[in-house]
């Protein structure tokens, strides 16, 4: 296996039933299968499965895999259907099941984040004399140190020593826990998109119809054109 580009960013397509019965979590299990297939062939192998209740029928699948650039995956991202008849209820019951399926980046790791150092590359730090009411105490040399981070644009001043060192020394530290809580907010916001797709799968209007076959699920139709697409 090559190893991961470090420029790839990590993005997830998450299979939700919503509020659907238990026919749509089993859909979204054998979805999951199709649409992580699907990804390998377009050069995107899956790198994690997480899955919400139980592996035969959950409420949600995420699919996550790395991507350099925004991912070719936009034609699989809306309402999927299958058509077929329930086991669990009789002859005229309801025979189309809708599943959502959405796209999300996350966010990207922080040298805070990670526990790693941060990029020296990505910092531009320059000095200045403090300021203060003046008197004997008053720093007379250029020790207050300002730290710009140059991908966030997050900028610290710290000049509440009369040692540069030192005060370079605060700055980067209250840059990398800014950082951190930045990303800490990113998942969070990540986190609250994700949960309020369960409430948002649309019925009708598919993005692609898919039956039951022998070996997986078959797509039928797709308004992107491309061969049916079978889960092995």
């Amino acid at each position: 296996m090559n190893p991961p580009d470090p420029h790839a960013r990590t993005h997830t397509l998450l299979i939700s039933a919503g509020v659907g019965p238990v026919e749509v979590r089993l859909f979204v299990a054998a979805l999951a299968d199709a649409l992580a297939g699907e990804l390998a062939v377009r050069g995107y192998p899956v790198l994690t499965r997480t899955t919400s209740g139980p592996d035969d029928a959950p409420r949600s699948v995420a699919l996550s895999f790395a991507s350099v650039d925004t991912p070719a995956v936009a034609d699989l991202v809306g309402t999927h259907e299958t058509v077929a008849r329930s086991p669990l209820r009789g002859g005229r019951s309801r025979k189309r099941w809708f599943a959502g399926v959405t796209l999300h980046a996350d966010p990207a790791p922080t040298g805070a984040e990670t526990g790693a150092a941060l990029n020296p590359a990505d910092l531009e730090i320059t000095t200045c004399r403090s300021g203060g009411a003046g008197g004997q105490h008053v720093n007379t040399s250029d020790s207050a140190v300002v730290v710009l981070h140059r991908p966030s644009n997050l900028r610290v001043r710290s000049e509440a020593e009369r040692s540069q060192h030192r005060n370079r020394a605060a700055a980067l530290v209250r840059l990398s826990h800014l950082l951190a809580r930045r990303a800490e907010d990113a998942r969070a916001d990540a986190v609250a998109d994700r949960r309020g797709v369960h409430t948002r799968v649309e019925r009708g209007a598919a993005v692609c119809t898919w039956v039951a076959a022998r070996d997986g699920l078959v797509a039928v139709s797709s308004p992107s054109g491309r061969a049916a697409t079978r889960c092995e």
